[in-house]
């Protein structure tokens, strides 16, 4: 797991002509990228299997189980966020409860298991009562193996740039730092308590690319959190 220290810092201009608006539905994008409940792919193997959370003392309580009779409906595709920067795609889907519980029962439990299990561990490994903002990050190359540097990825909310406090990768082969053709690579990021994910203006920015398709995802979210009693 990496550790990093640093959490925020102000956020700057971007250099002209590097700001990369990326689309909230991408193309060309593999089975990564496809909702398992539409179908299309089998959930893979890595994501189904979440650690096993532990309860410690002082520990924040981990999310409720899962109420089947006031659950959502969207799918994981629509409320994750989408970059890309050249071969390197990357989907980062928050798994604070509140927002995993607006998607449909096969995809929450799924996303709980992963969320759970992580932050236990989180907390454990730094010593910490709080509860982190949880992401899970998937990435993907269609067709060339290419590089990628995990702790580049960073999150913006209100002025201020978030980088991770913790990295725990999912699959084996993410240390690498290389994906491979038609390879996917995940791995749970923790970023501090205090980034807001309620205000609408979260961005989330891979070195020169920045993704603001949460400002159209947070209101699908308010929408689900209403029709499902949320």
């Amino acid at each position: 797991m990496t550790l990093r220290r640093g959490v925020r810092s102000a956020v700057g201009p971007p250099a002209a002509g590097l700001l990369l608006l990326v689309p909230f539905l991408m193309t060309g994008c593999g089975l990564l990228f496809q909702d398992p409940e539409a179908g299309s792919a089998p959930v893979p193997a890595a994501e189904r299997s979440a650690q096993p959370s532990a309860e410690r003392p002082g520990a924040e309580p981990a999310d409720p189980p899962i109420d089947t009779t006031r659950s959502g409906s969207l799918r994981q595709s629509e409320i994750s966020m989408y970059l890309r920067r050249g071969d390197l795609q990357l989907r980062v889907t928050p798994l604070a409860g509140d927002i995993i519980r607006t998607t449909a029962p096969d995809t929450h439990e799924r996303l709980e298991a992963l969320a759970s299990g992580h932050q236990a561990i989180f907390q454990d490994q730094m010593g910490a009562t709080a509860a982190f903002q949880l992401f899970l990050v998937a990435v993907h190359s269609e067709s060339v193996e290419t590089a990628f540097e995990p702790e580049d990825l960073n999150m913006v909310s209100r002025g201020l740039r978030y980088r991770p406090l913790a990295i725990r990768p999912v699959t084996p082969r993410w240390s690498r730092h290389r994906v491979a053709p038609r390879e996917t690579l995940m791995a749970i990021y923790a970023f501090p308590a205090e980034l807001d994910l309620e205000s609408g203006g979260l961005e989330v920015e891979y070195r020169e690319v920045r993704d603001r398709s949460w400002e159209r995802i947070f209101p699908r979210i308010q929408v689900e959190r209403g029709r499902s009693g949320g």
